[in-house]
């Protein structure tokens, strides 16, 4: 299938520059250059667009005003900033709107690169409804507890990266934005960031507070309906277990740090359910209860998709490192992806297996069917021998967690 990419600025020597580098993909994407939001707007009222690449800086229409009323036209859009806009303000209002942000000029392959797997992603889902409501979604729902303790800590006269860390990492819905914005171009990081600590170095303190305050202002309208079956507390426990449990499998520092972020994230899509299909939460966790199967199966069943790769969809087109979102797409179904070595993936199948197996929080109200963990995999990676190590980990972590039952 031939995806549409509709590129947006009113300069024309860009998109002359932007369609001269983009030649060799004529064959493989259909892409339209047009000078200005109206322009777009007409396009996207003619035909299918899959990705809109927008200046932010454009007379009459600027792209943050274009992109909003792409979310309206059609939400299953991805979203894309260009610019070379050096307004802190300016780029973050485009953060609830856009789900990546690129700099002009964009260095050789980054462009491409990005555009690529935004196409790939946008086969993730083949179900249109849940493309849209994974597109609407501006910024995901915090915790007020936990934004208010985020609050307070920045407001401290001896403040820490450290301390903020500790705050930002009770909470993944904040961790998933402040590690969108970081790895934005805006901000001109050479390599991906995984670690929250460094992301907090990175942005500052008066950023995230900007930052924080821009995903509350915009957040979407929807954040007074919720599934009244899921508990966000007993799933924050969980995620705050399992990245726990993760982290603690791998020596070196970076994998630990990836690790624990992705576990953290890894049931982000039941965060989104919970807001934007409510409803059909509730069937699921009346189908679960009434038998023996975990809840991504129900999904399945009842959808053909499930929380893991509804959330893993998101967290990829907001740009966060490729391993995260693997691991969240495949953390029920690591068989997915061809086993080379124990890694990032891995550690949240086992790490997620455990917590539910030591640690049956009630998320949908119900003591969970705890998800099978595919020992064919871990078998193939050859670490089977480790597995009683990692538990007495797990059990380490539950038992040193206030609330849980093992």
């Amino acid at each position: 299938m031939t995806r549409r990419i509709l590129f947006v600025d009113d300069e024309p020597q860009i998109l002359q520059g932007l369609s001269h580098r983009l030649r060799r993909w004529r064959k493989v994407w259909d892409m339209v250059f047009v000078n200005s939001g109206r322009e777009a707007l007409a396009v996207l009222d003619a035909e299918t667009v899959d990705i809109v690449v927008a200046d932010l800086r454009m007379p009459r229409m600027d792209g943050v005003t274009l992109l909003r009323k792409v979310r309206q036209k059609d939400p299953r859009v991805v979203r894309i900033v260009l610019s070379g806009e050096p307004d802190l303000k300016r780029a973050l209002s485009a953060v609830v709107v856009a789900h990546q942000f690129l700099s002009k000029p964009c260095a050789a392959g980054v462009l491409e690169d990005v555009l690529e797997r935004a196409v790939a992603l946008k086969g993730l889902l083949d179900n249109p409804i849940l493309q849209s409501v994974v597109g609407k979604i501006g910024s995901l729902p915090t915790l007020p507890r936990v934004y208010a303790q985020l609050m307070a800590k920045l407001g401290e006269e001896n403040v820490s990266c450290d301390g903020v860390a500790q705050v930002l990492k009770q909470d993944m819905a904040l961790c998933a934005k402040l590690l969108q914005a970081v790895n934005s171009a805006f901000f001109r990081v050479s390599r991906s960031v995984s670690k929250i600590e460094e992301a907090v170095a990175y942005l500052g303190f008066n950023t995230i507070k900007q930052l924080v305050l821009a995903v509350e202002v915009f957040s979407h309208p929807n954040d007074g309906a919720h599934s009244s079956q899921l508990s966000r507390e007993a799933l924050q426990q969980h995620s705050l277990v399992s990245a726990n449990i993760a982290a603690r499998m791998f020596k070196q520092r970076q994998l630990r740090e990836s690790a624990f972020v992705a576990a953290l994230v890894h049931d982000v899509g039941k965060l989104l359910l919970a807001t934007e299909l409510p409803d059909d939460l509730d069937a699921v966790a009346v189908v679960v209860r009434g038998g023996d199967e975990p809840m991504h199966a129900v999904e399945e069943q009842l959808w053909g998709v499930t929380h893991a790769e509804i959330g893993a969809y998101l967290l990829g087109i907001w740009g966060l490192p490729y391993p995260v979102v693997e691991a969240v797409a495949n953390h029920h179904a690591p068989n997915r992806v061809k086993p080379q070595r124990f890694d990032i993936l891995a550690a949240v199948h086992v790490a997620d297996s455990l917590a539910n197996e030591l640690a049956q929080l009630p998320i949908l109200g119900v003591q969970p069917a705890v998800p099978q963990m595919d020992h064919n995999y871990l078998g193939g990676l050859g670490v089977q021998g480790q597995l009683e190590t990692w538990r007495e980990l797990a059990l380490e972590e539950t038992s040193a967690t206030p609330g849980l039952c093992s």
